[in-house]
């Protein structure tokens, strides 16, 4: 490429790349405030690997791509082996000298994977990944800061290594958009010289080991429970700090190498599924479009055109509905809360709920399948929640909707090779276990210790009947209230999502409370917990801030209650599974077992498993999720098996 001079926002005289200057990346990059060394001959890499072969710490950081980090190339690498000194070592850009890749991968490899030499890295898992699918395993990842910032406060909003620098050092780091641009003329990192790539990413790696002490500085502060938990009543509880090293870091490698597999599809499944899709939209157009009052065709995914058809040309009531620059809102809280008002309505929330399945999963899936595995990688995000669970994305396979049939077929799609089968484990009713060990109700606690069916336990419980005639309709509603009241569900959402007026449900949420006393008293002790004391915790000591119960808005803090009274529940239940997946993942390799996790949905696990190993696999991995942790309601696992993820068949392990 030819350099040319452009003249930067400072007025200063500057050499910008044609490319550079096309995509407006014309910023001035600021002269680094460390000693910066850029690795570009033998000698220089050298001197490096004898750097960090005699650190205590290393920091590392990757410049890539993409964002896939599956898909990404490695342009360069950055380490810091003092928080003083940074190195660059470029190895994919298109121009400037270099060394190979391999060459810097086999150099790096000796430190890079000593044991005795802890690592440290901001959003690990990414680099991780990239460094892995490199050729290189870099352990043993001890520390990365924005876990240990989320971990500090799940609430953080400065998850990210710059926001992080900026409150924690006071320094200000380059943004991306100096060096690649935004918008339609964005370049990729490649593209950058060397030179300008250099400070930007070593800045990286000095700043990520400066965070290092300061973060683990914070964990120790917090580290002060009170000699017994107000909550779970346990002595001596753990703390952060304890969340942090026995769940979230050893988690991180179990993630990475779940990413790396990633998950096969069948993509003709697809394929025959937005046809009938295509189809069934077509239909309940037509459908929509002759209840609509004589309005005629018109655009269903258009909220105002949505909005003259429901409230003016039908005339439905807006009472209570929030005003838009288009009109009313017709989001699905609101059709939700209209349903039973006109048929229209039903067939509109079925429309979109097609809609969503056939452009998110159907049609989407093919299209993220990486060329060179032949497989979709999703990306599970650790802080993706302030309970603790894990998220997915790119794609969201955790949300592929089951409740409905045609949601399902989604996952006959998810296929194995030959001679391997799915493997999926799911914990049974988890949360209302961990919410019978919080309350100690003795009725629950019978219940799951005899293998009870417990909604239509509680069903007879509140119906004075006896357990043997519970009808389907009084099991299926006492289920509805048992997950409902976990998440804060009061008498007015119950009558809507039944046929119960609003004083029935009032009455049956008295009486469940009346004959099931120990989980009124946790629901309103709770939020008082909360606010005595600043926070509430899971049993594994993972703790949450609840400032929105000293609103003055009614409606905050009464939200604000409902978070509190699910975070424990929620939360304890994802650090299960979180630690059962660590556990699983040493005893597949102890075992020798050729089995692999590919999955987690909440409260199941999902594993590639050979064959001829289905059963000692299966066994394994409900003993290690029913044994991870002992509540007084007893942990329960069920496993099926098939050669999709649709049609699974129970096994008796």
């Amino acid at each position: 490429q030819l350099a040319r001079i452009g003249v930067n926002e400072t007025g200063q005289m500057s050499m910008f790349s044609d490319a550079e200057l096309a995509s407006g990346a014309s910023k001035p990059i600021a002269p680094p405030d460390f000693p910066l060394i850029v690795v570009q001959d033998e000698a220089a890499l050298a001197a490096l690997v004898k750097a960090l072969s005699s650190a205590t710490l290393i920091a590392f950081d990757t410049e890539t791509t993409s964002l896939d980090q599956m898909a990404a190339a490695l342009v360069g690498i950055s380490l810091s082996a003092d928080g003083e000194t940074g190195y660059y070592i470029p190895v994919g850009h298109r121009s400037g000298q270099q060394l190979d890749a391999a060459t810097v991968i086999e150099a790096l490899r000796g430190p890079l994977s000593d044991p005795n030499i802890p690592k440290v890295a901001h959003n690990a898992n990414y680099d991780l990944v990239v460094m892995e699918q490199a050729g290189i395993s870099v352990t043993p990842l001890t520390f990365d800061t924005m876990l240990a910032e989320w971990v500090c406060d799940p609430g953080s909003t400065r998850l990210g290594l710059k926001n992080l620098v900026q409150s924690e050092l006071h320094i200000t780091m380059t943004e991306i958009d100096a060096l690649l641009g935004s918008g339609k003329n964005q370049i990729t990192m490649d593209a950058v010289e060397i030179e300008r790539a250099a400070p930007y990413a070593a800045a990286d790696a000095v700043y990520t080991y400066q965070l290092h002490d300061r973060l683990q500085r914070h964990l120790n502060e917090i580290d002060d429970p009170p000699a017994v938990d107000p909550l779970w009543g346990t002595e001596n509880p753990p703390t952060p700090q304890d969340v942090f090293n026995q769940l979230e870091m050893p988690l991180l490698p179990v993630i990475v190498s779940m990413e790396r597999a990633g998950v096969l599809l069948d993509t003709s499944v697809l394929k025959e599924m937005s046809k009938k899709l295509s189809a069934d939209l077509a239909a309940l157009e037509q459908e929509i479009y002759g209840l609509s009052g004589g309005y005629g065709e018109f655009n269903i995914n258009s909220p105002k055109q949505l909005n003259d058809v429901l409230f003016g040309k039908l005339g439905l009531s807006v009472e209570g509905i929030r005003k838009t620059a288009r009109g009313y809102s017709t989001a699905a809280s609101v059709l939700e809360n209209l349903r039973g008002e006109h048929p229209i309505i039903e067939k509109i929330l079925g429309y979109r709920e097609l809609s969503k399945l056939k452009g998110t999963y159907v049609d989407a899936l093919p299209a993220l399948i990486n060329p060179a595995t032949g497989r979709v990688h999703t990306s599970y995000n650790q802080a993706g929640a302030s309970t603790g669970r894990l998220s997915s994305s790119n794609p969201n396979l955790q949300n592929i909707p089951i409740r409905t049939e045609i949601g399902r077929e989604v996952r006959r799609a998810f296929v194995t090779p030959p001679a391997r089968v799915l493997l999926s484990v799911d914990y049974s009713q988890v949360e209302l276990r961990i919410l019978a060990h919080a309350t100690q109700e003795q009725t629950l606690l019978d219940a799951f210790h005899q293998g009870q069916d417990i909604h239509a336990t509680t069903a007879a419980i509140v119906n004075g009947i006896p357990l043997d005639q519970v009808t389907y309709e009084q099991r299926s509603f006492a289920k509805r209230v048992n997950f409902g009241l976990l998440y804060g569900m009061g008498a007015f959402r119950l009558a809507r999502d039944s046929n119960l007026t609003l004083a029935q449900a009032r009455e049956f949420i008295n009486t469940y409370f009346e004959r099931l006393p120990n989980i009124k008293a946790y629901m309103d002790r709770t939020p008082k917990i909360a606010k005595e004391h600043g926070y509430l915790t899971t049993l594994f000591g993972r703790r949450k801030r609840f400032p929105g119960l000293n609103a003055s808005n009614h409606t905050v803090r009464q939200q604000t209650e409902r978070e509190a009274i699910n975070m424990p529940i929620q939360g304890t239940a994802a650090d299960i599974i979180k630690k059962a997946m660590i556990e699983l993942a040493a005893a597949l390799q102890q075992q020798g077992l050729g089995g692999r996790m590919i999955l987690q949905v909440h409260d199941e696990l999902v594993l590639e498993v050979p064959e001829d190993q289905l059963e000692q696999t299966a066994a394994l991995v409900v003993s290690t999720m029913e044994n991870t942790y002992a509540l007084t309601a007893p942990l329960r696992a069920n496993a099926q098996a098939g050669h999709n993820w649709h049609d699974m068949a129970d096994l008796a392990v």
